[in-house]
């Protein structure tokens, strides 16, 4: 999965989880000690998983794999309320602060994540803290039972993979891959659009239609259109500069006027104000992403491919010049080895007819939120092929780690079922 769209998938997930709530008549579908799942956990959960890997339809198998890692979430979560495991809200704020610059790092700026999907930082952070919370528990408990990770000597490497090497499925053709990266800009025909879109909708609101109904059918923030745009409620420092003052001048019961942020354009309708916090509801359209920005970038990188080939730079010169990855200006635009099953379909489009060294047309990454264009270098193609222990000697080796390490949690799940009470109802 390409950067973009892993982190992409990560933002979409945790924001998810501001809107999705127990609805009237949930169902426990199990127990665990002190603790419920309920179906609407699970709805969640699977909304995760096919996120996170693409997935179009939902089997059977599928539900039971996510069904029992949550089991396996709340037992060892169960087992840290045993031992009294504690995180401070200090080693908690520090790991938190560290995922944000990751992604920073792959975005460019937290403006960016933020104009992505419609979210504050503050609020991303808030949502990042409870699910961190329970990672390090786990983590800690993990650690006083087995340390600090399974170890895997070359002989159990050799035994895993003479049992176990005809099941075994083979290795995906694999790129290794340099990369350049361009992200169209807002032009102000953009804003034109937007502004004609959000003055239609005022419009709509002054002669009487549902701040609820529109938002519902109209915003461009989908996960607060869930709920007709509303925002919950936010205290001072949540949102950006530009929409925070608008909303708290506003008494409750009022509309905004058009505002402008990063985002795009918003109508604010303002729920309830006590000091610090407010309750509001809001619309977004954001700024449309036009041809002509993309066909910018996409000549830009043209141009650029026929420098590289003409010899006046580089592939790598060009990268820590010209990509808009930060951390292409650090590693000349190195990405790695990539298996096919990784990219999408622009991607390997792109790339699966290259020869070493050869560079791709500009290539389209991410979705309609946030996407840029990105040119290839080819530096080598590993054809798929059956492993070995002679050419394929680390992947086997974290291969036979993973296999080690879930027999012994399984173990030790089992153990632990011996003193915690588990009910499923699936």
């Amino acid at each position: 999965m390409s950067k973009i769209k892993l982190l992409a998938a990560v933002i979409v997930i945790f924001c998810a989880a501001a809107v999705y709530s127990q609805g009237e008549g949930d169902k426990i579908i199990a127990i665990v000690g002190n603790e419920v799942i309920l179906q609407s956990d699970l709805n969640f959960q699977l909304y995760n998983f096919m996120t996170q890997n693409q997935l179009q339809q939902v089997t059977p198998d599928i539900v039971q794999e996510v069904f029992q890692n949550m089991i396996t979430e709340k037992l060892i979560l169960a087992k840290a309320d045993q031992d009294s495991i504690y995180i401070s809200q200090d080693e908690i704020n520090k790991q938190v602060d560290g995922r944000i610059k990751e992604m920073v790092a792959q975005f460019g700026s937290e403006k960016n994540i933020e104009e992505a999907y419609g979210v504050t930082i503050p609020k991303i952070k808030a949502l990042l803290k409870e699910q961190t919370e329970k990672n390090m528990k786990m983590s800690r408990v993990k650690q006083e039972k087995f340390g600090y990770g399974v170890t895997i000597t070359k002989p159990e490497v050799i035994k895993f993979y003479n049992d176990l090497k005809d099941s075994l499925q083979p290795v995906p053709e694999t790129f290794d891959l340099y990369q350049i990266v361009r992200i169209p800009k807002i032009t102000e025909d953009a804003k034109f659009i937007a502004k004609e879109k959000i003055l239609q909708l005022a419009d709509s609101l002054k002669n009487g239609a549902d701040f609820s109904d529109l938002a519902k059918k109209y915003s461009d923030d989908s996960l607060s259109a869930i709920q007709g745009g509303s925002l919950g409620k936010a205290k001072r420092g949540s949102f950006v500069k530009e929409f925070e003052e608008a909303a708290f001048l506003l008494n409750p019961g009022e509309v905004s006027g058009v505002v402008e942020t990063e985002y795009g354009y918003h109508l604010i309708k303002l729920i309830d104000k006590s000091g610090d916090f407010i309750t509001a509801q809001h619309i977004l359209v954001k700024f449309p992403r036009l041809d002509a920005a993309d066909f910018s970038e996409i000549n830009f990188l043209k141009e650029l491919k026929t420098k590289i080939q003409s010899g006046q730079m580089t592939f790598q010169q060009a990268a820590v010049l010209n990509s808009q990855d930060p951390k292409n200006t650090t590693d000349s635009g190195y990405v790695g080895k990539i298996a096919i099953n990784s990219l999408d379909s622009l991607e390997i489009m792109a790339i699966k007819d290259l020869n070493k060294g050869d560079i791709s047309e500009p290539v389209k990454v991410g979705n309609d939120s946030y996407y840029g264009y990105y040119v290839y270098m080819l530096k080598e193609r590993i054809p798929e092929h059956q492993a070995t222990i002679e050419n394929d000697y680390l992947l086997l080796q974290a291969y036979a780690q993973k296999y080690k390490e879930q027999k012994l949690l399984e173990e030790w799940l089992n153990e632990l079922k011996k003193t915690i009470y588990v009910e499923t109802k699936l």
